[in-house]
């Protein structure tokens, strides 16, 4: 198992492809991203996803841009909003604020800094707008819904002043909104697979997501309704719940390399992973079950 430089006479496995959050994601960081992931598509007719995707695209990228647009209508000024999340913010605590400033706020040219952020309050809303459709834009429907995830049917809440705002899951197994726990036990073999791969890792390359998907898969097995909880439940298992959505592709599209390489491998798919790093390219994991 080990990835290798994409070739440019590579031949994809079948003619359809499943993205992961992170591809969604990473539409928006720019040429050095986008051009990268087209190159990958071009490849495929058909190109897939799973309805959980919208909800974890919403507490990353919308999450983020409402965080913003706060920033933006508080300060009253572009410069004094990037000024505070690049010195006030505490980055250890705040990643992702830090990271996806460079993303939604930075292309925003003009003359002088009112234009400048009348340009970027624009953006933004005009981001919230979309919401989690922007997911759908990107695929071919129907997405796959396995685990009817009442979440990723919401759209962006739109509060009495007109204000936007994207709402994390607050989901409670006293007031069931999905099939997450049929889903569940509809393949809980395949489940339990994912746990006895990652149970058989090494300690060195268990990472605390793997970890999770773990922890999470015995306590359902015994209790299936646990995954009913947002927070302590549906979240953790959050790409093992894609990864089994994905279980009729081919080929899986992902930035996340430790998780989505353990995964693909396990679920005889080809993994293109696309690297932070331009200068690596894409990179390719062809299934054990291949052969090579």
């Amino acid at each position: 198992m080990s990835l290798e430089s994409l070739p440019d006479d590579h031949e994809a496995a079948s003619n359809e492809l499943f993205l992961d959050t992170s591809i969604h994601c990473s539409r928006l960081k720019g040429v050095l991203f986008t051009d990268r992931i087209d190159r990958v598509l071009r490849m495929f007719q058909w190109i897939g996803t799973s309805t959980y995707t919208k909800v974890e695209f919403g507490n990353v990228v919308l999450a983020n841009a409402e965080y913003y647009l706060r920033k933006l209508n508080e300060l009253g000024s572009l410069d004094a909003t990037l000024s505070f999340i690049g010195n006030v913010l505490q980055h250890r605590s705040h990643r992702s604020k830090v990271t996806w400033s460079f993303n939604l706020l930075r292309s925003h040219a003009g003359d002088g800094d009112a234009e400048r952020t009348m340009r970027a309050k624009a953006s933004l809303r005009r981001l919230l707008k979309f919401g989690t459709s922007l997911v759908e834009r990107g695929c071919d429907k129907p997405l796959e819904d396995g685990t009817r995830c009442s979440w990723a049917r919401k759209a962006v809440h739109r509060g009495p002043r007109g204000e936007l705002s994207w709402k994390t899951p607050t989901c409670k197994r006293s007031v069931k909104l999905c099939a997450l726990d049929e889903f569940f036990v509809q393949h809980q073999a395949v489940f339990q697979r994912i746990k006895e791969a990652v149970d058989a890792l090494p300690e060195e390359r268990k990472t605390a997501q793997l970890s999770g998907f773990s922890d999470v898969i015995g306590k359902a097995v015994e209790d299936p309704g646990i995954l009913l909880d947002y927070r302590t439940g549906c979240r953790r298992l959050a790409d093992a719940i894609i990864a089994v959505d994905s279980l009729k592709y081919k080929s899986l599209f992902s930035q996340n390399e430790k998780e989505s390489a353990i995964l693909c491998d396990l679920l005889d798919q080809v993994f293109y992973y696309l690297p932070p790093n331009p200068d690596r390219g894409v990179l390719v994991q062809r299934p054990r079950a291949s052969g090579e």
